[in-house]
């Protein structure tokens, strides 16, 4: 009964978030654009231009200027998560709070937020390193092999090495930053404790996931279709719309897996605590 009571915990994160995102959709999906665009592209295109700039021979300082740039966005991630958390909590209480004061909240916390995001960027790397052998014998396997249509064992068994790498990550990170924030807690308590809860709320977290996932399924399926009549029309206009169709599926997930985060950090450490007293 407690497992059926913890799915529909789950469940009804996903449902708060979607109320939530209903009242405010514009910011939502802005918030979501910023994040996808700083700790995404952003590293991804200095990455290339590191590349580039390698090639070229270019002077050391730009060099040196590109991958700071580049390690400042990967630091300050835990920044930003406190600062969209704290606008999802304004908003859900009704409160007209600026950024800017949600902010002056979060700063004196920042150097902790910093640590805790070159902890994480240095497990990152450490990963890289475990799974280079990996990805070399794949992609041995890859040229080997140009015309297969199958996966072949060696990815598999990189996946689940990929996917045991990460849920420790997942579980260190989920609560992390907020804990850091608005419980004070340093760096390595809140490391702890966000491991500690994640696992406690273990079956809601799976079950928020999977309704999130089922949720942009049916959103993708249902645009997918429109697109498909319009696409008979005009098959250009109809490859604009897919592409925008996908990129407003990962907006809307990233804005619902925020709003998730911040509904089970609420239940965890505040309406838990009420419901037992």
């Amino acid at each position: 009964m407690n497992v059926m009571n913890d799915i529909k915990l789950g469940y009804g994160w996903v449902r708060q978030s979607y109320d939530l995102f209903l009242h405010h959709p514009a910011k939502w999906l802005f918030l979501s654009f910023l994040y996808l665009f700083v700790f995404i592209l952003m590293p991804m295109l200095l990455l290339g231009t590191i590349g580039f700039l390698v090639n070229q021979h270019a002077s050391v300082l730009l060099l040196i200027v590109t991958s700071l740039l580049g390690l400042a966005f990967s630091f300050s991630w835990p920044i930003f998560t406190s600062i969209v958390i704290g606008v999802c909590r304004e908003t859900h209480m009704n409160r007209q709070t600026s950024v800017s004061e949600i902010f002056a909240k979060i700063r004196p916390h920042i150097r902790q937020l910093v640590f805790l995001g070159i902890i994480f960027f240095s497990y990152r790397m450490i990963m890289l390193v475990a799974m280079q052998s990996d990805m070399q014998a794949l992609e041995q396997w890859r040229q080997a092999h140009p015309n297969a249509t199958d996966f072949p064992w060696i990815f598999w068994i990189t996946m689940l090495k990929v996917l045991v790498l990460e849920v420790p990550l997942i579980l260190a990170t989920w609560y992390s930053p907020l804990l850091i924030s608005f419980q004070e807690l340093s760096v390595i308590q809140a490391i702890q404790h966000s491991i500690w809860a994640s696992l406690k709320n273990l079956v809601s977290l799976i079950s928020a996931w999977v309704s999130l996932t089922i949720f942009i399924v049916i959103l993708m399926l249902v645009l997918g279709l429109l697109v498909g009549v319009i696409a008979l029309l005009s098959a250009s206009m109809g490859k604009v719309l897919g592409e925008m169709v996908l990129m407003l599926a990962f907006l809307v997930a990233t804005a619902f897996l925020f709003s998730i985060q911040y509904f089970s950090y609420l239940y965890m450490y505040y309406e838990k605590n009420k419901q037992a007293a």
